[in-house]
């Protein structure tokens, strides 16, 4: 079973989540950063994930565009969606909600919430002060789970 793991990410932490995921997932996966992509041809995949970070209660535009133009594919696929973001609780379910498309979140076989990293030094000036507002002088993150990323790999093994 072929699985492709796409994914954009603006300072790496999705990044760094779907590494962690194909290492779980094995051999038959490839990583693929929609950043960077133009177009792409799922017919030779089984499987697709689908992540990315949220930003500002968001995903980045770029897996939004893909969602939207690869719909009917997706629909063929098996899929599974994820996010990293800094929410917990509800307001993280929400987020990982709306990030994609309704009907694509309710055929996918399992979606999940990863968690956080920043890595500050990568920040740009905007967001360092938008991240200090928000945070304070408190910027701890809660770092990703592996737990969850295995929870994860484990429900996207299952046939």
């Amino acid at each position: 079973m072929k699985t492709i793991i796409m994914y954009t990410s603006k300072y790496g932490c999705a990044e760094k989540a779907a590494y962690l995921l194909k290492s779980q997932l094995g051999e038959e996966t490839e990583v693929v950063n929609l950043m960077h992509v133009k177009e792409l041809t799922l017919e030779r995949y089984d499987t697709v994930i689908l992540g990315g970070s949220i930003y500002y209660g968001k995903i980045q535009k770029q897996m939004t565009d893909f969602t939207t133009k690869y719909q009917n594919e997706l629909g063929k696929k098996r899929v599974g969606l994820f996010v990293c973001a800094g929410a917990t609780g509800e307001q993280a379910s929400q987020e990982l909600k709306s990030a994609f498309p309704e009907v694509l979140y309710d055929q996918s076989v399992t979606k999940e919430v990863f968690g956080d990293e920043i890595y500050e030094e990568k920040l740009t000036l905007l967001d360092r002060f938008v991240l200090r507002m928000v945070k304070g002088k408190n910027k701890n993150v809660n770092g990703l789970s592996k737990e969850t990323i295995e929870r994860f790999a484990l429900a996207m093994k299952r046939l």
